[in-house]
């Protein structure tokens, strides 16, 4: 009887040793597998997205609208297409057709593809890294030609534009965010317009709502 119970407690340390090794073994391999950038595990989604921002174009208050619509990758990479429409003196319109200003305005769109680093992107508050990369379009026109050809002034651009954007995970399919960016252009030549006039910083409000 003794021989057989100390037969048992034999096994019961030798199994005990063995599946200590084990797990030191699949943490070891774990810990050093290979890692890929595609995954059967990761998590992908997609957004869209609006913002409103200031900037100062042309020495003159700016609006700036942009769209964009995006592929996430992970949670933590996106990239898509992204567009904005911009005007300046926007303050300075004239109220009436009888009474114009005179004023000159500089309007616009550019647009292209952006790609966006996001940092944490699972804590409440982070933050991401858009570049947009593209071109675009830009006009000058004073109110009282507004109706005549003769009022225009056109021109295009290529346009590089990074920043960074603070977020908020304000529901699971809904993020608000404040961001900066600095919109670096090739020279316009527009009349009345200086050539660096588009090469000015924005800051405004982001929403995005999607499948984060």
């Amino acid at each position: 009887m003794k021989r057989i119970f100390i037969y048992i407690v034999l096994c019961f340390v030798a199994f005990e040793t063995f599946a200590q090794q084990t797990i030191k073994i699949d943490q070891f391999e774990q810990k050093n597998e290979v890692q890929t950038v595609f995954k059967r595990e990761k998590r992908d989604g997609f957004y869209v997205g609006s913002s409103l921002a200031y900037s100062p174009i042309d020495n003159a208050d700016a609006l700036a609208v942009s769209a964009r619509m995006g592929w996430i990758m992970d949670r933590w990479f996106a990239f898509g297409l992204a567009g904005t429409a911009f005007v300046n003196n926007f303050n300075q319109y004239s109220e009436s057709f009888f009474d114009p200003s005179d004023v000159v305005y500089l309007a616009g769109a550019y647009g292209g593809f952006f790609v966006e680093p996001i940092l944490m992107p699972l804590k409440p508050v982070h933050l991401s890294f858009p570049i947009i990369i593209g071109g675009g379009g830009a006009l000058s026109f004073r109110d009282y030609y507004y109706t005549t050809p003769e009022g225009f002034s056109e021109d295009v651009f290529f346009v590089l534009e990074p920043g960074v954007e603070l977020e908020v995970n304000f529901t699971r399919w809904m993020r608000v965010g404040v961001f900066a960016t600095y919109r670096y252009t090739s020279e316009i030549n527009i009349d009345s317009v200086d050539k660096n006039a588009l090469s000015k910083y924005s800051a405004g409000l982001s929403l995005k709502i999607g499948w984060f």
